[in-house]
Formats: structure tokens, sequence, C-alpha cells
């Protein structure tokens, strides 16, 4: 996926974005489809209203912009849906550290199982707290329906890596337990899921 295809998406939900704006959305903890650098999406923006895919919305005398898509970029926006294959790889940097932890000692390796735990609880309280609120704030709306089981998957997932790092602790700690008896209950989940 590239970048404009991130900004197409956020912009097609149908509500002006400035460059910060889009910048906090691809760094919110609770919404994890797509990182970029504010330089990449300042420059991406630029690149967009040349080529008629997003327009100027609103500037005001600071210079604050903000865009929105137009029918060319909505165009575009499906074009990709339908006709581009999903890019399933993934880079997960904290994910890549929690498999590397076995070159640790034991107190370090502790230290950062906790760390990427406190990370993750916050992140599914920020998530249980978006949807306890939901109908509250949002109009019932296909965009916002969407967005919904986003953050209903969201929890899932962060749910699921807490209980994984519990495991991956007593995995590492403790070299009389089996990692396969340790990890029975999440196969059996996932097992268990009728999709």
């Amino acid at each position: 996926m590239a970048l404009k295809h991130a900004i197409l998406s956020a912009l097609s939900r149908g509500v002006a974005r400035t460059g910060y704006e889009l910048n906090v959305a691809f760094r919110d903890v609770t919404d994890s489809a797509w990182h970029a650098s504010p330089s990449q999406v300042y420059s991406e923006l630029q690149k967009m209203d040349a080529s008629g895919l997003i327009a100027v919305h609103k500037r005001d005398e600071r210079g604050k912009t903000s865009y929105v898509i137009t029918d060319e970029g909505m165009g575009e926006l499906r074009r990709w849906l339908i006709d581009d294959e999903p890019d399933h790889s993934v880079r997960d940097d904290a994910m890549l550290r929690m498999l590397t932890l076995w070159v640790l000692d034991k107190e370090t390796i502790n230290y950062l199982i906790d760390a990427e735990v406190a990370f993750q609880q916050r992140r599914l309280l920020q998530l249980k707290r978006l949807l306890r609120d939901w109908k509250e704030t949002r109009p019932d709306t296909p965009v916002w329906r969407n967005r919904y089981s986003a953050y209903v998957m969201n929890v899932s997932v962060t749910t699921v890596r807490l209980s994984w790092l519990k495991g991956l602790r007593e995995v590492l700690l403790d070299e009389s337990v089996d990692p396969e008896e340790v990890f029975t209950y999440l196969t059996d989940t996932v097992d268990n899921l009728h999709i």
C-alpha cells in the first residue's frame, strides 16, 4: 500500500483534514493500520494535490491547510481496493524485539516484557473507551460502522497479544515449563473462531 492510499482512506470518511491531523491519526495507537512520518505525509499531500487526487478545502492566514478527497481521488481509492493485491507483509518493531529477547539476561527480559505489557494495556484501555462511548459520539453511518469494526478487531488482537506476552514471560524465564502447554490456550482460542 502506498501512503497516498492511506491518506485517501482517511479523507474518504468525509472530514477535511490537515497534514497535522493525518499525522496524529497515523500515530494513534488505537488505529494501527498505517504509520508515516510528518515529512512523508506533507510531501505526499503536495503530490496528491498536484495530481488532483485531493483538493485544498481551506487555508487560513497562517498557512494551515485542510484537504478533502476529490472525485478522482475516490476513483483511485476504489481502483486500489478492487484491483491491487493487498500487501500482507508486516513490519512490527515491537514484535521483532519480543521475538529476540532470548539473547538478553532474565532481568532485562522481564523489564522489556513489562514495558510492552504496559503499552498494550494502555492501548486496550483506549480501545475499550472508544467502544464504550461509540454510540454517544458517532453517527450511525457506513464509515463509522467500519471504524467500529476495526476497533473491535484491535481489541481482540491486543487481548491476544497480552495473553501471548504472559506466556512469553513464562517460557523465557522458567526453563522447566513446556512452551506447548503454555500456549495451548491461545491456539485453542484461535481454533474455536468460527468465521
